[in-house]
């Protein structure tokens, strides 16, 4: 009973902190892509598309720990708990996809800057 407890008070302390971080995340988006598309900056707007998917990530962490958080069924004798870790597989896809599209918007620059960017992008993961 008490491990039921902890669990629903975890369940609750994640969506709380999620929420928390879409809302802040959303104003930064808004703010960030018109301080960017105002000023043609790139960085800043792919710095709002950063905070984008961490909206989206906070999102899926929401419905991943609503569905883990369901009871053993007949089809799923030991609970749904492992959806937490397919939940964390799509958000590492949706960085990495927004990552390899950011690249198409840094192709513009001269080579040069190019590859420095390139290097750091890679240096970074």
């Amino acid at each position: 009973m008490i491990l039921q407890e902890n669990s629903a008070e975890r369940n609750r302390g994640i969506t709380l902190a999620s929420i928390k971080g879409i809302i802040g995340n959303v104003v930064l988006v808004i703010f960030k892509m018109i301080i960017g598309l105002a000023s043609n900056s790139i960085a800043i707007i792919l710095d709002a598309v950063n905070n984008l998917t961490d909206v989206l990530s906070s999102v899926l962490t929401i419905v991943g720990t609503k569905l883990a958080a369901k009871g053993a069924d007949k089809e799923h004798p030991f609970g749904h708990g492992r959806i937490e870790y397919m939940t964390t597989m799509a958000i590492a896809f949706i960085i990495l996809g927004a990552g390899i599209g950011s690249l198409k918007d840094i192709q513009r620059y001269p080579p040069l800057i190019f590859q420095a960017l390139l290097s750091s992008l890679l240096l970074s993961l």
